[in-house]
């Protein structure tokens, strides 16, 4: 158990906290130096998701955006973009994110929105198995149920609660230890 202090408050990370962000430090998924600057307990918004996944997608899974398919939203300035490593361009162009069923460029991104359960497992899982898993009633069903399956995502009883940066790292980790190298 690592505890810091963080704004004056004891946090406390445990093992697998500690690993996760290790890990996710380590292929690239987060560029913040310590665990604290991680902000492992704090709710994730949809521009560091896109940041996040688009460099696990690239890092880790070795896809490759379609820098052709044009990715532009109203609600995501270029300067956004950029602070978060092109991460939401990116991943608009990997067919994670921004993307309407019919395969368009969704109108909107809503870049401060906090990710939800449902949310994040779908982008997950599109990144893992494209998307075979699209056909779900709700949307993300088959996503979560693909993933809890693998090991992945242990608790899919809460699809609506906002999920938690730390637990996204946690996540990426066991995909790769669980789906990526053991196929």
């Amino acid at each position: 158990m690592l505890c810091v202090f963080s704004m004056g408050i004891l946090v406390a990370y445990d093992q697998e906290l500690i690993g996760a962000y290790s890990y996710a430090h380590t292929v690239g998924i987060t560029t913040q130096s310590t665990i604290d600057g991680a902000n492992m307990y704090g709710s994730l918004t949809r521009v560091a998701m896109a940041k996040m996944i688009a460099n696990y997608a690239i890092g880790v899974l070795d896809k490759t955006p379609n820098t052709g398919k044009v990715c532009i939203f109203p609600d995501v300035s270029s300067a956004l973009d950029a602070e978060y490593g092109n991460g939401v361009t990116k991943a608009c162009q990997l067919g994670l994110m921004g993307i309407n069923t019919d395969g368009t460029t969704a109108a909107s991104f809503n870049p401060n929105g906090l990710v939800t359960r449902a949310q994040f497992g779908t982008v997950l899982s599109r990144a893992i198995y494209g998307n075979i898993h699209n056909d779900g009633n709700p949307y993300y069903v088959n996503h979560l149920s693909a993933l809890n399956a693998a090991g992945v995502m242990k608790n899919i009883s809460t699809p609506n609660a906002n999920e938690q940066r730390g637990l996204v790292m946690l996540m990426m980790q066991r995909a790769d230890e669980t789906v990526i190298n053991t196929g």
